[in-house]
C-alpha cells in the first residue's frame, strides 16, 4: 500500500515539477542498452560493445572502491544498491564555464558537475550507479534511446549551476551553444544526510525523477507539436508516456496495471495523461506497444520521413505521422483515443471536436509549469 501511494506521489510530482521550456527536435538513436552491469573499471574489454575501463579516476578515489550499503538498504521493500565503483572523470567546459564529467567508456549519459563541484564524490559515483541500471530497465521500456546526435546527455545534479539555474527545478533541454541535450535534476531527491542520500542514490527504484527528465531527450528531434501554423509543446513533452513509464522502469508500479494507469489530477494548461488508458480501451494498447511504436517513429525520422524542419539531421514527425503508426501496430484507428485525451483536434487535421469532458480542464486544476 504504502508503495502504491508512493507511486501516486512521483507521477504527480512528476507532472506539476517538471519545468520544460519550449521543447526542441532531435536525430539518430543509439542502440538500446541490453547489458548494462556495472563494469568493474580495470575489467579488460570482452568484445564489441564494451570498453576497457582500465583508466581509473584522477585525483583521490583509491579508497572508493566500493561503498557498503547499509543492512537497512537491502530490507523487504527496497531494490539492492547497484555496485558503487568509481566513474572515469574529465574536464570540460560547457559554455565557457568550467565542469567536471563523469562518464563510463561508451554510456549515453554522463554526470556533470560545475567546478568547484559541491557534491560529495561518493554520491556522484552512487548516482551513477543506480542511475545506469535504472535507464537500462527504461530503454527496455521505449525500445530506442536519445537521439545519438545529441548524446552524451548531461546530468546536472546541481539545480542552482550555470545551466540549471536559468530554470530551477527539474527540466530537460538542449544547450543553446551545441546540439546535446541535458537534464536537470536532484538525484533521488531530499535526504538529511549525505550517506542517506548515498545509499538512495545507488538504488535503481529511487531514479525517477532523473529518469523523468532523461525521458524527455527520448522524444527531442521525434515529434513536433507543429501542424501548418499550430504549435503545441506539450505534445512534444509527451507526459502521457513520460510520467508514468519511469515508474514501470524501475518496479514502483506493476506494469500488469498498465492499461488502468489515468491521471485523477489534470494540471490545467497540460495534456490530462488519459492517453494510455484511452488507447487501450478503445485499441487494444499494451506495454510493449510503447516500444514498438517508438521503434517505427524512430525509423520514420530516420530515414527523412518526418515533416518539420527543426534544425536536426532529419525532419521531425508530427503527432499526426505516430498516430499513423499507432494505426498500423494497433490495426484501428486511434485518432479517437486522442482526442478523449484532449489532445488539440489542430495536430489532427481538425478531424474532430474536442470533447466536453476536455473544455472543462482548461480552468481547472494547477498549471504545469513552462519555462
Amino acid at each position: 500500500m504504502i508503495r502504491i501511494f508512493l507511486a501516486s506521489i512521483f507521477l504527480m510530482i512528476g507532472l506539476a515539477g517538471c519545468n520544460l521550456p519550449e521543447a526542441p527536435g532531435g536525430a539518430k538513436t543509439s542502440a538500446p542498452t541490453n547489458d548494462m552491469q556495472i563494469i568493474s573499471p580495470t575489467a579488460e574489454a570482452t568484445g564489441a560493445g564494451t570498453s576497457t575501463l582500465s583508466a581509473i579516476v584522477p585525483g583521490p578515489t583509491n579508497d572508493m572502491q566500493s561503498i557498503s550499503p547499509t543492512a537497512e538498504a537491502t530490507s523487504p521493500g527496497t531494490s539492492t544498491p547497484s555496485a558503487i565503483v568509481p566513474v572515469p572523470v574529465s574536464s570540460i567546459q560547457i559554455e565557457g564555464v568550467p565542469y567536471k564529467a563523469y562518464q563510463i567508456p561508451g554510456d549515453p549519459f554522463r554526470i556533470v558537475c560545475q567546478e568547484p563541484c559541491p557534491l560529495d564524490q561518493r554520491y556522484i559515483f552512487a548516482e551513477y550507479a543506480g542511475f545506469r541500471l535504472a535507464h537500462a530497465k527504461l530503454i527496455e521500456l521505449t525500445g530506442v534511446d536519445t537521439l545519438a546526435e545529441l548524446q552524451p546527455v548531461d546530468m546536472h545534479l546541481v539545480i542552482d549551476d550555470s545551466i540549471c539555474r536559468e530554470f530551477p527545478g527539474g527540466h530537460a533541454y538542449i544547450y543553446s551553444h551545441t546540439h546535446q541535450a541535458y537534464t536537470c535534476s536532484d538525484g533521488p531527491g531530499y535526504y538529511s544526510t549525505i550517506e542517506q542520500k548515498i545509499q538512495k542514490a545507488a538504488q535503481p527504484e529511487e531514479q525517477y525523477f532523473p529518469l523523468h527528465e532523461y525521458m524527455h531527450t527520448i522524444f527531442f528531434g521525434r515529434i513536433s507539436g507543429k501542424a501548418g501554423n499550430f504549435q503545441d509543446p506539450y505534445a512534444e513533452y509527451f507526459h502521457d508516456f513520460v510520467v508514468p513509464l519511469p515508474s514501470y522502469a524501475i518496479g514502483i508500479m506493476d506494469p500488469v496495471g498498465f492499461c488502468s494507469y489515468r491521471n485523477q489530477n489534470p494540471s490545467r494548461g497540460d495534456y490530462p495523461l488519459w492517453l494510455i488508458s484511452e488507447l487501450c480501451k478503445q485499441n487494444g494498447f499494451q506495454l510493449k506497444d510503447v516500444a514498438l511504436s517508438l521503434i517505427e517513429l524512430d525509423k520514420l525520422y530516420q530515414s527523412g520521413g518526418g515533416q518539420v524542419e527543426l534544425g536536426f539531421t532529419h525532419r521531425v514527425p508530427t503527432v499526426a505521422q505516430y498516430r499513423d503508426i499507432l494505426n498500423r501496430l494497433l490495426g484501428s484507428d486511434t485518432t479517437q483515443a486522442f482526442a478523449d485525451a484532449c489532445w488539440p483536434p489542430q495536430l489532427f487535421g481538425n478531424t474532430f471536436s474536442v470533447p466536453p469532458a476536455c473544455l472543462s480542464l482548461s480552468t481547472a486544476g494547477t498549471p504545469t509549469p513552462i519555462k
